[in-house]
């Protein structure tokens, strides 16, 4: 399940007065929006509401109530471009970022101006564990005069709430342990207007469990928004799920650029289709240009006149604005050029890697489409894997490209990762998964080396290579030293065993399976190999499982 992190920055246009006026964090402050005698109060820290100071109060009110109150004021364009500058600051600890008043502004009435959620997955391989990530983000915050709460969870309002029940870093391990969390936070932390609070507060209703109670005993969402306002009530549709998009487990996608082009006649070579797709393309830069974004997909789809549409997608190892890269994918997804399909005129046409001849395309290519998704550009980071005394190196921007690549000729699932899991065979034990090229660059190039005697030490070290699927074996003769082949002469006969180690298992699957009763030998060949072959006790049979390398 992926996990999301709840960046919350409360009271944001009081924490820029604060940090617009350092020497007032000891002295009761307020904030208006305007600045004019009669502008009412928005923002005020704890010593100005010690005094009597409340948001609602008009300038002058505010000022009788507590004479030493310092007021400024701070623009929404202000807070606006602070919210955009955080969000630069965050992209530096996860490569998606979404604001509360661009993604759910339904939460800007909940005083969530600034409230951010990032992407917590695959993350661990560069920054360790997520304790030490958002502890290190809290302190990069704070460094720059930042307040700051964090919650990581699973869902966008869920974390929020959490958040803002308990001030400080939470990781949640299951939804429901986010959940409890949430249900516990005070309403009076999500900026509902003090009077909307003293009538909650009349009905016991102080938390948002108790809100939800109140909503669950017979009121419906008209008599809550015509008794206390339109704020809690959709509080209260955030907080029981009603509203999807705030609540969602998966992040924002931005609209796709299309571009598309008919060939007419059409199109038979292939070289002068990617000089088309280039045309696309420069287009959809343009448009995403325009928007701040670079390419994150590009998906194709080539319209044939003969053969159904080949479509497919490319990923670059990062959101990039580099069209000779997106190219360079294109042409390796498309395919070679083969020199034997030709037509009439002598002119190549395209050929797609594809192992399934229905899908290959006609000769005739009628229109080609390109969409692409957008994604926010990430600025190389000189030194991000430098260590000290080491020169700068591209070195992992270029593993990035070269995976792109690999992946873009071959197909998703060509590059994976071995991961290790409980099991009871040792073929069980281990599954590939497939990776991004970003994933496995950022995982290998995380600083954590092996041991640093590990290239002293004077015993070899072994590399058990196991086969896609048991070989089996020639029959074992009875004598010892029985002279087996087991590889044929070229390898010599058998000159040791060691084991037996023995793994049994499946007697629970008696009725819907074989059980597994099989002895592990490693067997060393007078050549020098060493094979590591097992006996299938239930076939009577011996197989060879894999080499020691």
């Amino acid at each position: 399940m992926n996990r999301l992190a709840c960046v919350d920055v409360p009271a944001l246009p009081l924490q820029i007065l604060l940090r617009r006026h350092p020497e007032w964090r000891q002295e009761p402050v307020a904030v208006v929006t305007e600045d004019k005698v009669r502008a009412r109060i928005s923002w005020a820290n704890r010593r100005a509401i010690t005094l009597g100071v409340r948001p609602g109060m008009r300038q002058a009110a505010a000022v009788a109530c507590c004479p030493a109150l310092r007021i400024d004021h701070v623009r929404a364009s202000e807070a606006e471009r602070e919210v955009h500058r955080l969000a630069e600051r965050l992209h530096r600890w996860s490569p998606q970022v979404e604001s509360a008043s661009s993604l759910a502004p339904q939460l800007t009435g909940c005083g969530a101006a600034g409230t951010f959620w990032l992407r917590a997955s695959g993350l661990t391989g560069l920054f360790g564990p997520l304790s030490d990530w958002i502890d290190a983000l809290s302190k990069d915050l704070r460094s720059d005069g930042f307040r700051v709460s964090i919650a990581v969870g699973f869902t966008r309002f869920n974390s929020f709430a959490a958040a803002r029940a308990t001030f400080g870093l939470q990781i949640f391990e299951s939804p429901a342990e986010e959940r409890t969390a949430a249900l516990r936070a005070p309403l009076v932390r999500f900026g509902l207007p003090e009077k909307t609070l003293a009538g909650l507060e009349k009905l016991g209703v102080s938390s948002l469990r108790d809100l939800l109670r109140l909503a669950g005993e017979g009121r419906s969402g008209r008599g809550l928004a015509n008794r206390f306002g339109k704020e809690v009530l959709e509080l209260h549709r955030l907080g029981s799920g009603a509203s999807s998009a705030p609540v969602s487990e998966t992040f924002r996608q931005e609209t796709p650029a299309e571009h598309r082009i008919a060939f007419e006649p059409p199109e038979t070579d292939a070289e002068r289709l990617i000089f088309h797709a280039k045309r696309l393309l420069d287009q959809i830069l343009a448009d995403l240009g325009k928007q701040g974004l670079a390419v994150a997909e590009l998906a194709y789809e080539v319209e044939c006149e003969d053969a159904p549409p080949i479509s497919g997608s490319i990923r670059p190892a990062l959101p990039t604005e580099d069209g000779v890269e997106l190219l360079s994918l294109l042409r390796l997804r498309f395919g070679t050029i083969s020199p034997e399909n030709r037509t009439t005129a002598g002119r190549r046409v395209l050929q797609r890697h594809s192992r399934s001849p229905e899908e290959e395309p006609g000769r005739r290519i009628l229109g080609l489409v390109l969409r692409a998704l957008g994604g926010s550009y990430v600025a190389e980071q000189p030194g991000l894997y430098q260590r000290p005394g080491e020169a700068l190196s591209t070195g992992p921007k270029r593993a990035s490209e070269a995976l792109a690549r690999i992946q873009a000729e071959f197909g998703e699932d060509s590059l994976v990762r071995l991961e290790t899991r409980d099991a009871h065979l040792p073929r069980g034990r281990y599954r590939c998964r497939p990776i991004s090229p970003e994933e496995a660059t950022l995982r290998n190039l995380s600083g954590q080396g092996p041991p640093q005697d590990f290239f002293e030490t004077r015993t070899p070290r072994l590399i058990r290579r196991i086969y896609d699927q048991p070989l089996i074996l020639p029959h074992r003769g009875s004598g010892e030293p029985d002279g087996w082949l087991l590889r044929g002469p070229g390898h010599g006969p058998v000159q040791s065993f060691t084991g037996p180690f023995r793994i049994s298992g499946g007697w629970w699957r008696l009725l819907s399976g074989r059980p597994v009763s099989r002895d592990y030998f490693f067997v060393r060949l007078k050549r020098g190999d060493v094979c590591w072959v097992f006996f299938d006790r239930e076939r009577r049979s011996w197989f060879l499982e894999g080499r020691v390398e």
